[in-house]
């Protein structure tokens, strides 16, 4: 079920951690358990309080030991999960939902209209989930007319109120569980209603599950699962062949080919929602003309990027969202033409001077780029080919690395602290809207003076724009919200914010024998339905 049809009811501190695991001691598996080799530790494991951290490991666990109401299947279509019916109301401002019955938390606890009042206000107390701010600010109540139906209110019209619920964030967590173990012990205990229920977990290095096997959804397909925290890729690899592990998720390109020649591994790859690029700070007064903005666009190679670093593993943007995001259109083409970009530079003003450097009233246009090191897909080759195609048209360029704990704190400084000219940059949407993409880092910010709302990094301002993404959120007709979302992306692509690099595939492997293993667009390998 996509975004048109939710007016129908739906239908029926931790890296170095473990970072080198003994591959033979992992290699013994009992009969029916599956096990994960992650790229991130487990660290926490309540929506609240840090939501999962770390990412996205926190989150890949929870989509087994918890449900939501509504859920997402692989296609992040919307399907029932905890709720079997549910209608937005036509003024977009609550949601009506109809309850399963019979559900029991993992501690024998009843699953019912009052657990699920208690979760949604657990999640709009800032105190208590102070994360995911975005995604939960617009609620502003929840009514539980009777044990099997909830009504969740919005402060004004709200499009996104189902992707908030199928978010991680929206796992339902016993309260009696809370209420046990107090409301920062559950991150070390949980309780849901997911078809797998925690043994035991050492927060950064493993965590054990067992089978729910009188599940609602049906029978798990595996009697264990294991998650386990194998921090270097190659390890991860060598643990997958050897049978230490059954899956293992993100997997670098370069290595991903020759996987696909081995007879006994499947590779599962899927582009991902997270377009990557260069935010711009807009305070910076060379960067607010847009003629330089587009200049350094047409500099880049970037389909070459795409196909060569990424060894076709990846696709150059053409829109400010990733091609499978809910609402994507193709607001642009990538394009190379620096005889282009040169001409652009010429009529801002600028010319060759010293060294070949172009300058404008004898001012060098000089940019550094900064660039955490590992944390987005090769960041640090491809910031080296964007200097070296921003040198060719002659912008003096210079790369500064980041030290990738530090790096998110450094872009969402005030304006006076922002130590950045161009910054790497994905935003993944893990709630699958595409007007959450936009509108976290494309609406205005409410004082450029401070802190970013949310992700708005480069301080960009568009009137035209936050009108488009309002209508995207207020319209009730879904054809009328993807005009606007459509709006919205073209005046972005035009007004050159980004630098626009590449869309990565997210890349997971399996074994062979290992089925129903899932890759999300929004970063996430799916266990779900995994069978051994």
């Amino acid at each position: 079920m996509d975004r048109r049809d939710f007016f129908l009811a739906g239908a029926g501190a931790a890296a170095g951690l473990a970072a080198r695991p003994d591959i033979r001691a992992l290699a013994q598996q009992a009969t029916g358990t599956l096990t994960f080799g992650g790229s991130t530790p487990v660290l926490t494991l309540d929506p609240g309080f840090g939501a999962f951290t770390a990412y996205p490991g926190g989150y890949e666990a929870s989509l087994v030991l918890y449900d939501r109401l509504i859920d997402f299947d692989n296609d992040m279509k919307f399907i029932p999960g905890l709720a079997t019916s549910w209608q937005l109301a036509p003024d977009m401002q609550s949601i009506t939902l109809r309850l399963r019955q019979g559900v029991q938390f993992h501690d024998d606890t009843p699953f019912n209209a009052a657990a699920v009042r208690f979760n949604i206000e657990r999640m709009m107390d800032r105190q208590r989930n102070p994360t995911n701010r975005p995604l939960w600010d617009p609620v502003s109540a929840v009514e539980s007319p009777d044990a099997e139906t909830v009504i969740i209110r919005t402060r004004a019209p709200y499009a996104q109120l189902p992707n908030t619920l199928a978010h991680g964030s929206g796992a339902m967590v016993s309260p009696a569980a809370v209420a046990r173990h107090g409301e920062r012990g559950i991150a070390q205990n949980p309780i849901g209603t997911g078809p797998y229920a925690m043994e035991n977990f050492t927060p950064g290095q493993i965590l054990n599950l067992r089978a729910m096997e009188n599940h609602w959804s049906g029978r798990p397909g595996a009697q264990r699962m294991v998650f386990r925290y194998i921090a270097e890729a190659a390890t991860r690899i060598s643990a997958l062949r050897t049978g230490a592990v059954d899956v293992i998720d993100g997997v670098p390109a370069p290595l991903a080919e020759p996987l696909t020649r081995d007879a006994n591994i499947q590779v599962i790859r899927r582009f991902g929602l997270r377009p990557i690029g260069l935010a711009i700070n807009l305070t910076r007064p060379a960067l607010q003309d847009v003629r330089v903005r587009r200049a350094m666009n047409l500099a880049v190679p970037v389909e070459t990027i795409a196909a060569r670093a990424f060894f076709g593993f990846a696709r150059a943007s053409d829109s400010p969202l990733a091609f499978d995001t809910p609402g994507h259109v193709a607001a642009g083409t990538p394009s190379f033409d620096q005889a282009r970009a040169r001409a652009l530079l010429a009529e801002a003003g600028y010319r060759p001077g010293q060294g070949g450097t172009l300058e404008r009233e004898g001012r060098p246009l000089r940019v550094a780029i900064s660039v955490p090191d590992g944390l987005f897909p090769s960041d640090v080759q491809v910031a080296e080919i964007v200097v070296a195609s921003f040198r060719q048209v002659g912008i003096d360029a210079t790369i500064n690395r980041v030290e990738r704990a530090a790096y998110f704190d450094m872009l969402r400084q005030d304006r006076a602290n922002m130590a950045w000219d161009l910054a790497m940059f994905g935003f993944n949407p893990s709630n699958a809207s595409g007007l959450y993409h936009l509108e976290s880092l494309f609406r205005s910010n409410g004082d450029d003076a401070g802190r970013p709302d949310v992700w708005n990094i480069g301080r960009y301002r568009n009137p035209q724009v936050d009108a488009a993404l309002a209508r995207a959120n207020t319209d009730p007709s879904p054809e009328r919200q993807n005009a606007a979302l459509a709006e919205a992306q073209r005046l972005i692509w035009e007004d050159a914010p980004y630098v626009w690099l590449q869309v990565n595939e997210n890349i997971s492997a399996v074994r062979r024998g290992v089925q129903g293993v899932a890759v999300w667009p929004i970063v996430f390998t799916a266990l779900r339905n995994a069978r051994v």
